[in-house]
């Protein structure tokens, strides 16, 4: 990466802070169904540091960029998985009511552009303007085909299962709530479909 701050860094910081704030929507749920919800919540920050809500002009080591946004996407996937897992086993949360969580994030992001998304490949491109796969020099989501009909990808590989597997939890939790925030992200015009085997298809309905 550059040693310099610019748009990707900012773009990255930006899906960190998106992510946060759905952790904190998780969060929230958890509170109002069960007190003990924060004793999660400040033993993850303990475990895995706390989260960084700053601008990120005013927070960033310029002296390592790189370093420096790696330990952010770090410490928020440790978080989000140990909040998640201990919200299911401890059955404060069920898996329906994070889908929902989730499902409402994704329609709120697709919300958030400044235009409708008219194209399957548009819908992929603007997907990893908030989902985070790792670093951009990672290149988890190959695309392989697509036209203005549909567009297909593979997910190569899953840098999520570390984390997931690092707190005890289900990887298959957090595929099963990713391919419904994408699911409720993509238009009624569109469908997806995100298989186990790491092939997604966004295609016009017909």
């Amino acid at each position: 990466m550059s040693a310099f701050l610019g748009p990707i860094h900012h773009w990255l910081y930006n899906k960190v802070q998106w992510h946060e704030e759905l952790l904190d929507e998780i969060v929230e749920k958890g509170s109002s169904k069960e007190e003990k919800t924060n004793i999660y919540v400040e033993a993850s920050k303990e475990l895995y540091g706390e989260p960084e809500r700053r601008k990120l002009t005013e927070v960033i080591d310029e002296g390592n960029i790189h370093g420096w946004l790696q330990k952010r996407i770090e410490s928020l996937e440790y978080r989000m998985a140990y909040i998640i897992t201990n919200l299911l086993e401890n059955d404060i949360l069920t898996i329906e009511e994070l889908e929902e969580i989730y499902r409402e994030n994704g329609r709120k992001a697709y919300k958030s552009l400044d235009k409708e998304l008219e194209s399957p490949e548009g819908m992929f491109k603007s997907i990893y303007d908030f989902l985070i796969d790792g670093m951009p020099c990672d290149r988890v989501n190959r695309p392989v085909e697509g036209d203005n009909n549909y567009f297909k990808w593979v997910k190569d590989q899953c840098l999520h299962t570390p984390y997931w597997e690092a707190v005890g939890g289900d990887i298959e939790i957090y595929n099963r709530l990713r391919r419904v925030w994408i699911d409720s992200f993509v238009p009624e015009n569109f469908e997806f479909e995100g298989k186990q085997d790491g092939n997604h298809e966004i295609r016009r309905a017909s």
